[in-house]
């Protein structure tokens, strides 16, 4: 069977309905919790964090788009998935963990898109 959402091929077993639609678990987990980029508490646990560790903690994915971002000073934020061979959904709660810890912030294009940039730099 096929996720409503992604459309990907989902096990009868794995495959979860909710709201009339059949979801795979990645589309549940973005249904169920989708990410925030703007969290008050959010930011202030990963401030704590990121002055224990900053950048040099990050691993995997949130590694990667740190990285990805500081080497080019920005990239499109719908151009970051592609690049890394992603879901855009993972690059949306990876970017939320990285705003939240200050490091990355989103900047508005005239073309109303968004590219990705170090927080500091614009």
């Amino acid at each position: 069977m096929l996720c409503d959402r992604c459309k990907a091929e989902v096990d009868e077993r794995d495959a979860v309905t909710r709201g009339g639609q059949t979801l795979c678990e990645d589309c549940l987990m973005d249904v169920m919790s989708p990410a925030k980029a703007c969290d008050p508490w959010a930011v202030k646990l990963a401030k704590g964090a990121k002055d224990a560790g900053g950048a040099g903690e990050l691993k995997g994915l949130e590694k990667a788009i740190f990285d990805l971002v500081c080497s080019r000073g920005r990239v499109p934020k719908e151009e970051v998935a592609s690049l890394l061979g992603v879901r855009a959904t993972e690059v949306d709660r990876a970017f939320s963990v990285l705003r939240h810890m200050e490091l990355l912030r989103g900047d508005r294009r005239s073309d109303g898109g968004a590219d990705l940039v170090p927080f500091s730099g614009g």
